[in-house]
């Protein structure tokens, strides 16, 4: 909202260009782990601010993100992790090791409404909905006592719309 960086989405790249071809997930979060982490250092990539990383359910499960720092990494669940009670108690555990959990690319549904007691950040897609639509998912998430960031800002007109809406934070080529 001071238009001020909280952080950065860490993603996978598989060449110069800016896009990614995904074939294992579990693949390209190990290569984003090390190559951030072992290689270049969180402090060279995020200096103060927080790294976001997309993971995978096994990663969860498995709880191999223990070898990220808690200070300043945040861990998204990724829109495709179904909230088996499994993964629901991955991300209590999670939590209670002192890690941060953001919803990527959320709508509130009845069927992932228990992700909500579990995250401290909900990114939703502003692209993805219509402005009614948009409006009635953030009156919706207002009840849980999360965090919203506005994923895709495109221009100015989208801010100032998420602005008034009651984002906290705002993420995309806008910015």
């Amino acid at each position: 909202r001071q238009m001020e960086v909280f952080g950065y989405e860490l993603l996978y790249r598989d060449g110069t260009g800016n896009s990614a071809n995904i074939m294992d997930g579990d693949e390209a979060t190990a290569r984003v782990v090390v190559n951030t982490f072992l290689e270049l250092g969180i402090d060279q990539i995020a200096g103060n601010a927080y790294a976001f990383l997309n993971l995978t359910a096994n990663f969860f499960l498995s709880q191999q993100y223990e070898v990220l720092p808690t200070k300043n990494v945040i861990l998204e669940v990724l829109e495709t992790i179904d909230p088996t009670p499994e993964v629901l108690q991955a991300l209590i555990q999670a939590r209670q090791k002192g890690y941060l959990i953001a919803l990527d690319d959320f709508i509130l549904r009845e069927s992932h409404r228990a992700l909500m007691e579990h995250a401290d950040l909900v990114k939703v897609d502003v692209l993805a909905l219509t402005n009614e639509e948009l409006k009635q998912q953030v009156e919706m998430l207002k009840e849980y006592p999360v965090r919203l960031l506005a994923e895709k800002v495109e221009d100015q007109g989208m801010y100032e719309q998420c602005l008034t809406l009651g984002f906290e934070y705002f993420q995309g080529y806008f910015f």
